[in-house]
């Protein structure tokens, strides 16, 4: 059997275990590069709670959970979880998830019978739906959901320097810049693409790997699967080929953001806030 397995020759097994990949390695990809200004994990709508209600739950989570689990939710290491991140709380419509948490009726949680009156436990829910309503999505601080904070902090003649000295090697202000300001008139999501070199609603460049065997034509294509003993590229005719990598392969992957994936970690605040500021300003 040759080193290079074609997925339309004998090796179908392996051609379908990659085919299994393919979705995860992209959704998983995609998830990575629109997590900012996609709806990931954010709060369902609920039906507000009467108010009366809220404000009576504040003060029985005050008097029975807020030991644990703190004053603000967010928990208390070693001792109770952060409930904003808690899935039951972030699904919980009526009290359905949380009330029989409260009640200490959920498998695992019996001991936590914290309260037992009808009307005390569904306070309790509403009130800590009541915060989560402000978070925005899962894990954020109480009140982020609220607060709209002005990024463009930086200064616009730094940010400019900076780019002129990192970006213009593939990015031009008169050329691929031109209007970017204008095109993505949220300074947010401007730095959010900025940095990752890619924004919600675009598609993201596609990752190509070329591999070069001794004696044999040199393979391209998209790149599906890279790492020290394995290559698996997707061909233009849609089929996928694995070939095992041995000391005489050459294998060179075009990553289009690599500058960007480069670059993250040199970033300072600074750095972030003067670019954005100079970018705004690209109309």
């Amino acid at each position: 059997m040759p080193e290079s397995n074609r997925s339309r020759s004998s090796s179908r097994r392996i051609a379908a275990a990659i085919l299994l990949l393919i979705p995860a390695g992209i959704t998983l990809y995609s998830v990575a590069q629109h997590i900012e200004t996609s709806k990931f994990n954010e709060a369902p709508m609920r039906p507000v709670d009467p108010p009366q209600v809220v404000a009576a739950g504040k003060v029985l989570y005050e008097k029975h959970c807020e030991s644990c689990h703190s004053a603000d939710l967010r928990g208390k290491e070693n001792v109770g979880p952060n409930i904003l991140r808690s899935q039951d709380a972030l699904v919980d419509m009526h009290g359905e998830s949380l009330e029989p948490i409260i009640r200490g009726e959920k498998a695992g949680l019996t001991n936590h019978r914290i309260l037992t009156e009808k009307d005390d436990v569904a306070a309790v829910a509403a009130y800590v739906r009541s915060i989560l309503s402000e978070i925005g999505s899962q894990g954020r601080a109480p009140g982020d959901a609220l607060r709209s904070p002005n990024i463009l902090v930086g200064d616009a003649a730094s940010g400019q320097h900076y780019f002129e000295a990192k970006c213009t090697r593939c990015h031009s202000a008169e050329g691929d810049m031109k209007g970017i300001g204008k095109k993505i008139s949220s300074p947010k999501t401007l730095q959010s693409a900025w940095i990752r070199g890619n924004h919600f609603g675009v598609p993201v460049p596609v990752i190509t790997a070329t591999v070069q065997e001794p004696g044999k034509p040199a393979v391209e294509g998209t790149a599906i699967h890279v790492d020290d003993f394995l290559v698996t590229v997707k061909l233009q005719d849609g089929t996928l080929q694995s070939i095992r990598r041995t000391p005489q392969t050459k294998v060179e992957v075009h990553d289009p953001l690599e500058a960007h994936r480069n670059l993250l970690p040199t970033y300072t605040d600074k750095d972030i806030h003067d670019v954005t500021a100079y970018l705004v300003t690209l109309k």
